[in-house]
């Protein structure tokens, strides 16, 4: 994960998201939290107590801070990019929780500005961290599951009422869409990286359920991916007491199963990779470097390290901006066909 060099962090937001960025910066050799900000004093002061690092609740001052190198940036997410931009124009590497931002516009931007100002950009989706979701990528990339066919995400999850009063919760503005945008996003990303990008789509998408939001609670779209193979996402935050994830590949030679992260089926020609299915082993144990950290702080830690490495090597991070805005791009495409009743080719 990069060089000895020890990169002091600050932390952009102090909301429930930075305790898992916050827990994966101290699991870093290379990495130091330096300081948080947020704008309610009264979090960053308790985040900083809990941490032993300094706060601050304007994030110009924060820039001011010399020992800062790296901003980590989980704030609403349709701040992302243009707190990112102000990092960026101050000489900092940036990383962003998911979404990177909720318009391509305001991604591209972010992007640019990262480019022209000499800064790595990079990005947190957790799940490719998660050791099930690397063996299928790995059987998938290395041709074991043969042609892939088709690839599903079913995100049956549930958020109440309650969850969307904070003020950015299923609003156009701060949090860009709803079940897809927020939630379901995780398994869009997936299905890209291991699938591939997407040529067209058409979806629907509705609040069903929350009458009070902007954005949808359900949404159910096909895709085509540019190999020719087929898929469905289908995020919901209105399913009844909310069900387990479903995610599944198949292609000529296997299929796999994944429901709520652990892996049901592993059909896989010519692999006979023991599977205990009712201890729910999902085919890859955690990185004993990184001790008993749980799977989504590790995730974090891999991808916030690879950035440090990215620095130290001079390259783009695996998961960069570029990558990131692939996820976005799929779920926007999604809208647009809702919106116009059209097949719409990305």
């Amino acid at each position: 994960m990069g060089t000895d060099k020890i990169h002091g962090f600050g932390v952009v937001g102090c909301g429930v998201i930075s305790d898992t960025h916050i827990d994966a910066i101290e699991a870093l050799p290379n990495g130091r939290l330096v300081a948080v900000c947020d704008k309610v004093e009264a979090a960053a002061k308790a985040k900083a107590e809990q941490h032993g690092c300094d706060y601050y609740t304007d994030l110009a001052d924060m820039l001011e801070d010399d020992r800062v190198e790296v901003c980590n940036i989980v704030v609403p997410s349709g701040l992302h990019a243009q707190l990112g931009i102000q990092c960026a124009e101050a000489g900092r590497h940036v990383i962003c929780t998911k979404p990177i931002d909720v318009t391509l516009e305001k991604i591209d931007g972010l992007i640019d500005s990262c480019d022209a100002n000499g800064v790595k950009l990079g990005a947190t989706h957790q799940f490719r961290g998660y050791s099930v979701y690397k063996r299928i990528k790995e059987a998938a990339a290395s041709g074991k599951l043969g042609k892939l066919l088709y690839g599903n995400a079913v995100v049956p999850w549930y958020r109440s009422d309650e969850y969307y009063g904070d003020g950015w919760h299923g609003t156009r503005k701060l949090d860009g869409g709803g079940a897809l945008m927020n939630q379901s996003i995780h398994y869009v990303d997936l299905l890209v990286w291991i699938m591939g990008d997407v040529a067209k789509l058409a979806g629907f998408a509705d609040a069903l359920a929350h009458d009070t939001i902007e954005v949808e609670d359900c949404a159910t779209a096909t895709l085509k991916f540019t190999s020719g193979a087929q898929g469905v996402i289908q995020g919901t935050t209105c399913t009844y007491q909310g069900q387990p994830t479903v995610f599944e590949i198949h292609g000529t030679r296997g299929n796999v199963v994944v429901v709520g992260d652990d892996l049901k089926l592993w059909e896989v020609e010519g692999d006979e990779t023991e599977l205990n299915v009712e201890a729910g082993q999902t085919g890859g144990a955690a990185d004993p470097k990184l001790g008993m950290l749980g799977e989504a702080v590790q995730a974090h830690t891999e991808q916030i390290g690879d950035l440090l490495a990215a620095i130290a090597e001079d390259r783009e991070p695996v998961l960069s901006g570029r990558e990131a805005r692939r996820a976005v791009e799929v779920i926007l495409s999604i809208y647009d066909s809702s919106a116009s009743g059209q097949v719409i080719e990305l």
